[in-house]
């Protein structure tokens, strides 16, 4: 029998089962196909089975895998019943009369019974005597049915149990696709043409099976909805494999433990939207389908679907790389903390949600043009004229540069007529790094901007990059001029010098190298190592070359004269002053080097 081409509910399903079994008139078997992982033994134990226990009926989940023979069927059954007796007295002497003859297994059953051996009989026969009519008989994992077992034999057992005793039968079986059916083994083909009267296709939405597994015993937030965030993170993966939702049910419960989740500094709706992302990366990930650094195929111009594809999966990668502790959640090598989980999910909600409405709005119209293929003109104009009311006010934050210069972008292309200039945007932009400058940096260096390809948006990354980089030099060249009279330590001066180098090393230049002599001499050991480690540190790091080079090789000459003519108090510190010697000696040596090949 073909197929039933129906989205039934699981409710539905049930209803469907309970008539199957309520048809006292014909004797014939149903069928339960799903693909690999989607919860098939899940649903019928934990689902189906308590309903029909109200029912008097109990079902009898019995595994085909590894199933040889009719016998070997046969004693799975009987095991399986006897694991369900409630050793009446019917059962009592249905099981009395198992002989000797049954076979080594066989005797083991019954032992476990506890009942007295009689009469030799066949196991098939210790079946039919203890199977009564409110037992439901599921044969599970056909297809892991031995390859080398007698499928004529096994198709003549559930012909005997179907037809024969008019035992109610139900097979579990995985999808099978077209290439499989033409190839499907004897047993399959004679039970699904003789014996299946009604195949069942079981395919639960995301939404059924997050109820069922993710969103049960999790800690409340009184402002978040934590079951419909779950719920959204899963329909958002397009998840519908039990096995997987089961494998990630660990790390969503601590998720929704989080303090982060709770944190009434935060908007609600961000704290939803980042719980959504996370279990949408959880999920992703169980099912082995992490997002990866997605691949551009040069002929596909925007705004075409496989375009527009790309710039949704470049987002998604974007975002799975902002919650790296996601990924090492399910690391085999090593188990995360909790607070290594917290820290990131607060560090992704600084990120990827910040609280600004403006912020917010952006995300919005991008997350919806990303679909533009799909709409008419009607439905992107009030989206277009949202963005032409937002972003001159430059409100929003970094979090939504990508997306603000997406949809930038995308109406240009589409032909809409902005109310300000390209060069106007920028500085709409620039308005927005210049908040956190450093954070800018950081995500204007991140794959989301780099894998575009359109050369204006690469210009007009340079162009903020540039921006941010000015800022964080002005920033640096604050850090360092500083006199005697701020009695800085050397722990102070060397976290001053870390940081200054770290955007411009050319403002290293702005310290004194007399104040750096005179804090080394006069600090404790902790200080003087504070200073000596950080020019060690400074000849690994790139110097540049030319003017630049040379200035910071003279500095450091200035800092090596000051030192030698300098005197330190203590044995230990004159130690630790040979060593700093030594140090700022190889850095002149390497800077020369670098000048004279340059």
């Amino acid at each position: 029998m073909p197929a039933k081409d129906s989205d039934d509910s699981t409710d539905q399903l049930i209803k469907q089962i309970d008539s199957y079994l309520h048809d006292k008139h014909r004797r014939y078997a149903i069928a339960l196909e799903g693909a690999w992982g989607s919860g098939k033994t899940r649903f019928l134990e934990k689902k189906v089975a308590p309903h029909l226990k109200n029912e008097n009926i109990d079902l009898v989940r019995i595994s085909m895998f590894g199933v040889s023979s009719a016998d070997d069927l046969y004693e799975r059954i009987a095991m399986a019943l006897i694991h369900l007796s409630d050793r009446s007295k019917k059962a009592q002497s249905a099981i009395g009369t198992i002989g000797s003859n049954l076979g080594r297994l066989a005797r083991e059953i019954v032992a476990r019974a506890g009942f007295p051996l009689n009469i030799s009989v066949s196991m098939q026969s210790a079946v039919c005597l203890m199977l009564q009519k409110k037992h439901f008989l599921v044969f599970d994992d056909v297809e892991r049915r031995s390859k080398e077992g007698d499928d004529l034999a096994l198709f003549g057992a559930a012909n005997d149990l179907v037809e024969g005793m008019g035992a109610k039968v139900l097979f579990v079986t995985n999808t099978l696709s077209s290439d499989e059916a033409d190839s499907t083994r004897e047993f399959d083909r004679n039970v699904r043409e003789k014996l299946v009267w009604k195949i069942y296709r079981f395919k639960p939405s995301p939404t059924t099976l997050a109820k069922d597994i993710l969103t049960v015993g999790n800690r409340p937030v009184d402002d978040v909805d934590v079951s419909d965030a779950i719920i959204a993170g899963a329909e958002a993966s397009g998840c519908v494999n039990a096995r997987a939702m089961i494998r990630a049910e660990h790390l969503v419960h601590k998720l929704c433990d989080l303090e982060a989740l709770r944190d009434k500094a935060v908007a609600p709706q961000n704290r939803f939207d980042a719980l959504r992302d996370a279990v949408n990366f959880a999920l992703l990930t169980c099912m082995g389908e992490a997002p990866s650094r997605p691949e551009r195929e040069t002929s596909a111009a925007w705004p075409s679907p496989e375009a527009l594809e790309y710039e949704r999966n470049v987002e998604l990668y974007g975002r799975y790389t902002d919650y790296p502790e996601i990924d090492k959640a399910f690391n085999p090598s090593g188990h995360l903390a909790k607070d290594a989980l917290e820290q990131g999910f607060r560090s992704y909600i600084d990120r990827r949600y910040p609280n600004n409405a403006d912020t917010l709005e952006i995300m919005k119209i991008a997350d919806k043009l990303r679909y533009v293929y799909s709409f008419d003109d009607e439905e992107v104009d009030p989206l277009a004229k949202r963005f032409y009311e937002v972003a001159p006010k430059a409100d929003f934050s970094i979090a939504c540069l990508r997306d603000a210069l997406a949809v930038y972008f995308s109406l240009s292309d589409l032909g809409y007529d902005c109310p300000f200039t390209l060069s106007e945007f920028a500085e709409f932009c620039k308005r927005a790094v210049a908040v956190n400058p450093e954070n800018a940096l950081e995500r204007l260096s991140g794959p989301e901007f780099l894998l575009d390809e359109r050369q204006e948006n690469r210009e007009l990354v340079s162009e903020l990059q540039q921006c941010a980089q000015k800022q964080l030099r002005e920033r640096a060249s604050k850090l360092l001029p500083v006199s005697m009279e701020h009695e800085l330590t050397g722990k102070d001066l060397a976290s001053r010098l870390e940081e200054a180098a770290k955007w411009d090393v050319l403002a290293l230049l702005e310290a004194d190298p007399k104040l750096i002599v005179a804090t080394f001499c006069g600090g404790r050991a902790e200080d003087q190592e504070s200073l000596r480690i950080f020019f060690v540190h400074l000849g690994r790091t790139s110097l540049g070359t030319g003017k630049a080079s040379a200035a910071i090789a003279e500095w450091v000459s200035e800092i090596k004269h000051e030192l030698e003519e300098s005197r330190v108090m203590t044995r230990t510190g004159n130690m630790r002053k040979r060593w700093f010697l030594d140090n700022l000696g190889e850095l002149s040596s390497r800077l020369a080097d670098r000048e004279t090949a340059s």
